[in-house]
């Protein structure tokens, strides 16, 4: 009987190993969620996550070991787990409050996600480093073992830390929202500390660690996200902004290994901090490209002239509020949309938000963006930028889409309540979308839509439709406009807009752009409503190829 005891309490710390291992890696997983409200999602942010778990471990490492030494019993592996579950559960309880202290104290870019993240990641991070030290002085019998003894669980533990990684990237981030998936973490590592303390026959830790977790059951059944109905799974290609687009006007496709070969001339090529970008022509065009999507277009010998007719449609902010002067825009790319209204507008005052620096000198060097005073041009993220400035906007723009995903604290309800707050009265929000406005590929779009119209009374879209495709079902570019003022008519936004192409004869034609606009029922019940909390972009974003 007490041989096939250790084999149990064995077992049971194999488990105990792999769940720690799980739950450290989905914890680096979920902080970046945790994160980029505050600090967007940038080099920085990764480099401080993964340096930050990995000196944890290492220091997790050294402690579990030193202490072990010292006082190997099953209660100090059931503490050291018991721990860091609490650890875990106490990061959206004091997230908020730490991360606005930072930005308070505001060290700098780079110093900014470190300091967020030791304080809020650090300590768990050693603590569920302690783990597989404690663990291998427990189950190591013999020094001739103990090579052996400790290999075992540093693979369990690493098995157990891909595992965490790939449920947490693919089910449990698009199915719950991140307060929750915490308290999920928490919750399988006081599982794994009830384990030990049951193989172990310890009555009076089991009681505990059982009352604790069903404690955290009810907290992450309290935490339960708005979802308004199931999120299923999205197909795993690639998207562009600009797809549709440039497959019906350019033959050829940009592969970045063929692109000369292909006939274009690169002009540029490098690595920034978010993406691969590649700056690309042909024979009248020349393209902004990240990663595997492309951004913008320029005719190369008509730099203002309309390249994607989806840039038209973000003069629809003019048409809702035809008095607008004072234009924000989240997103430059190659700074076709600002350019042009820059021209076509000559009253506006015109401001850009780019995370990018690379991108922003590509628009300069590339793309004739225009440097005036009436225009100017900040490299920071978008959230952050209006978080830090309290100036009111006419028309706020957010054109932010890059590769195959969307930057999510962009598209949250308390992102909108922040854009609502920098709005002038009759100010109107303009976005660019990628999806379908029904059908199986259009829960992006919807849930986007439903997230405006929990902030914002008038809400509507239009389609971008091109080369006779108007099907709705059809994935497209759909621009959505909010505002706090009445939806106007078609007929009175076509009146509108005529008058003031009149006075600004250069501005383009909208004609079409206001005709398309979706005004049939869109239903909302089944998709989800984004909050920093819970954000499924990247399930949501239906992908194809």
């Amino acid at each position: 009987m007490a041989g096939e005891r250790e084999r149990g309490g064995v077992a049971a710390i194999g488990v105990a190993v792999f769940l720690a291992g799980a739950v450290l890696l989905g914890l680096e997983i979920v902080a970046s969620r945790v994160l980029a409200p505050y600090f967007g999602n940038s080099l920085f942010v990764w480099g401080a996550l993964i340096g930050v778990v990995l000196t944890g471990l290492s220091v997790g490492y050294w402690l579990g070991g030193t202490v072990a030494d010292r006082r190997p019993t099953p209660y100090l592996l059931i503490g050291a787990i018991a721990v860091s579950a609490v650890l875990v559960l106490l990061v959206p309880l004091v997230d908020e409050r730490v991360l606005e202290v930072v930005v308070e104290w505001d060290p700098g870019p780079r110093l900014n996600p470190l300091v967020a993240t030791i304080a809020l990641f650090g300590p768990a991070s050693v603590i569920l480093g302690s783990v597989s030290p404690i663990a291998v002085k427990l189950v190591a019998r013999s020094l001739e073992r103990v090579g052996r003894t400790a290999g075992r669980l540093f693979a369990i533990s690493t098995a157990g830390s891909i595992a965490g990684t790939f449920a947490t990237s693919f089910w449990l981030v698009p199915e719950l929202g991140t307060d929750q998936v915490l308290a999920v973490g928490a919750l399988a590592l006081l599982v794994a500390a009830a384990c030990v303390a049951i193989s172990e026959r310890l009555l009076a830790p089991t009681v505990v660690l059982a009352a604790g977790a069903a404690a955290t059951v009810a907290i992450v059944v309290a935490l339960a996200p708005e979802t308004g109905g199931t999120l299923e799974g999205a197909a795993a290609q690639n998207w562009s902004p600009l797809y549709r687009q440039r497959e019906a006007q350019t033959p050829s496709e940009l592969d970045p290994a063929t692109l000369s070969g292909e006939g274009f001339t690169v002009r540029e090529a490098k690595e920034t901090r978010y993406h691969r970008l590649v700056v690309a022509d042909d024979e009248d065009s020349r393209y902004l490209r990240f990663d595997s999507s492309f951004q913008s277009g320029m005719y190369l010998e008509r730099p203002f002239a309309t390249r994607f007719e989806y840039t038209d449609y973000l003069d629809l902010g003019i048409a809702y509020n035809p008095d607008a002067e004072r234009i924000l825009f989240v997103g430059l790319g190659g700074g076709s949309a600002p350019k042009r209204i820059w021209r076509d507008f000559p009253r506006t005052q015109l401001q850009v938000v780019e995370l990018d620096p690379d991108v922003v000198d590509a628009a300069y060097r590339w793309f004739h963006l225009p440097r005036d005073d009436r225009r100017g041009v900040d490299v920071e993220d978008g959230r952050r930028w209006l978080v830090r400035n309290d100036a009111r906007w006419d028309v706020i723009v957010l054109d932010a889409f890059y590769s195959d995903s969307i930057p999510f604290h962009l598209s949250t309800r308390e992102f909108l309540e922040l854009a609502r707050e920098r709005l002038e009265p009759g100010g109107v929000i303009v976005t660019n979308l990628i999806g379908a406005v029904t059908g199986s590929q259009s829960r992006l779009v919807r849930s986007v839509a439903r997230t405006y119209r929990a902030v914002f009374p008038t809400v509507t879209l239009h389609p971008v439709n091109i080369g006779g495709d108007d099907d709705p079902a059809n994935i497209r570019n759909v621009i959505l406009v909010a505002t706090e003022a009445p939806l106007p008519t078609k007929q009175f936004l076509q009146e509108r807009w005529r008058a003031l192409r009149t006075e600004h004869p250069l501005a383009p034609d909208l004609r079409k752009p206001i005709a398309d606009r979706w005004d049939r029922d869109l239903p909302l019940a089944d998709v989800p409503l984004l909050t920093d909390d819970y954000a499924p972009t990247d399930a949501l974003l239906l992908l194809f190829g």
